[in-house]
């Protein structure tokens, strides 16, 4: 009982000291709020930014990244989606206005209870930035002629 015991304990440490390797300069404030929001994710990855601290891990099965201020204010949640888990209204809209593009990238974000969505969709020629308008529309961020 006592040998799996300490085996379970040193497993702990091991899998707590690999999940903040390389997290030297995060600071303690934005390690403490992950750790205290996200318990369970596995595989993180750090990257120090001048701004803020960028988390990314595994959480049931989902990759998912996190922005966190060097306070420890979780600034953001992220994660890339399909266009079909998008809300029916933004669907509707994609197939109205930009129906001869193809979606090259789509990310689901969660900033202060509310969630937004970001796209890059393109054709031949160009290259777009959508941001959501509420669950009905899309407003253009960026074009890039190709």
């Amino acid at each position: 009982m006592k040998k799996k015991l300490l085996t379970l304990i040193a497993f702990a440490v091991v899998t707590i000291t690999s999940a903040f390797a390389g997290s030297n300069d995060i600071s303690k404030n934005a390690l403490t709020t992950f750790s205290e929001s996200f318990a369970k994710a596995s595989n993180v990855k750090w990257e120090k930014n001048e701004t803020y601290d960028k988390v990314s891990f595994q959480l049931n099965g989902q990759s998912l990244s996190a922005l966190l201020s060097e306070e420890g204010k979780l600034i953001a949640v992220s994660r890339n989606i399909l266009s079909t888990e998008l809300p029916i209204g933004l669907q509707t809209a994609l197939d109205k206005s930009f129906s001869s593009y193809w979606i090259s990238d789509l990310a689901e974000y969660s900033v202060n209870n509310e969630t937004i969505y970001y796209m890059t969709i393109e054709n031949a020629d160009e290259k777009t930035t959508l941001e959501s308008i509420g669950t009905y529309d899309w407003s253009v961020m960026k074009k890039t002629v190709k």
